[in-house]
């Protein structure tokens, strides 16, 4: 994957192992999926991944691969973690701070995508243990329960303090 500066410069390359061992700075996509009811879909990770396992997420989320550019890494990971496509709309772009869970760091620039669909979730079993609708309260139920990611936590606070602006 492509190893990225603070102003998202390409000024390297890595694998994911490097870049998670050793906090470098990559590229990585989020989306949230919503329902036309204004429900929200989140994803809860495998039991066996090696970061944050069973915790909570946003619909979906993933690395850009080395030349891949965000919104193609977007459409991939929606249709690979929730098997559906939807037209993805961006809504920001972030420098997430560095986040550590146990021996592993992730620091990235994460541009966030909203897709609005109804269609139903295929998940993958490999990435995840569940996926489900929740409400807008459920949704901040959990952020204050901690059973969010923390990069999910920061993410989704942006998204809905800009949808009710």
């Amino acid at each position: 994957m492509d190893v990225v500066d603070e102003h998202d410069v390409v000024v390297g390359e890595a694998t994911i192992e490097e870049c998670l061992n050793e906090g470098r700075l990559h590229r990585a996509v989020a989306v949230i999926v919503a329902r036309r009811d204004g429900r929200l879909v989140l994803q809860q990770r495998s039991a066996t991944d090696l970061w944050q396992p069973g915790r909570w997420t946003l619909s979906c989320t993933g690395h850009v691969k080395k030349g891949e550019d965000y919104p193609s890494a977007g459409a991939r990971e929606l249709k690979e973690e929730l098997g559906i496509e939807a037209r993805l709309r961006q809504v920001g772009k972030y420098l997430v701070p560095p986040i550590t869970d146990g021996r592993l760091t992730e620091h990235e620039w994460t541009t966030l995508f909203l897709a609005e669909s109804d269609a139903a979730l295929r998940p993958d079993p490999e990435e995840l243990q569940d996926a489900r609708d929740f409400t807008e309260r459920e949704v901040e139920a959990m952020i204050a329960g901690r059973k969010l990611t923390e990069d999910a936590v920061m993410l989704m606070r942006r998204f809905l303090q800009n949808s009710r602006t």
